[in-house]
């Protein structure tokens, strides 16, 4: 019985480790933006101001159109969350939450709707895999250099899709 004891509290401890340690850690380490940030609030700006090309394009054949919209969390939290769009009308968009929220704990339901004028940023892959839009992103990677020194290599992958 002692032998069996002890494999069983090392199984335990490792996978207690892995779930807890090892898994939890993100793959990017978190990029602080303050909410004022300029580069940000222009961003942000042009993403709405270039609605007109948003629907141009998701009218046109591409692989994905995403925005960035905000849901207030459970905790009263505003988080910019990606959301794929299922359908774009005039002034209101169905859409999928593609990003869980960090600050969001119960029950979450993926379909939405939100306004167009909601939409914090857009983002659409066109056919040749090269994204239009995604100006928050672009800031993010600004920022990211700014704070890390380099980016990541997933992120630098992802910055050079980008038109």
């Amino acid at each position: 019985m002692k032998y069996l004891l002890i494999p069983l509290i090392v199984a335990v401890v490792v996978f207690v480790w892995w779930r807890f340690f090892y898994i939890a850690r993100p793959e990017v380490p978190p990029l602080v933006i303050a909410p004022d940030d300029p580069l940000m609030t222009e961003a942000i700006s042009k993403a709405k101001a270039t609605i007109p090309q948003l629907r141009e394009l998701a009218a046109s054949p591409n692989r994905g159109v995403r925005v960035k919209v905000p849901f207030t969390t459970s905790s009263g939290v505003t988080e910019h969350l990606w959301a794929e769009v299922l359908s774009l009308r005039e002034s209101e968009m169905e859409v999928r939450y593609l990003t869980p929220p960090v600050t969001h704990t119960g029950r979450l339901e993926r379909l939405h709707k939100h306004t167009v004028s909601d939409l914090t940023d857009w983002q659409v892959e066109r056919e040749s895999g090269k994204y239009a839009g995604g100006y928050t992103m672009r800031v993010m990677f600004v920022r990211g250099r700014e704070q890390w020194g380099d980016l990541p290599p997933e992120l630098e992958g992802e910055e050079k899709k980008y038109e």
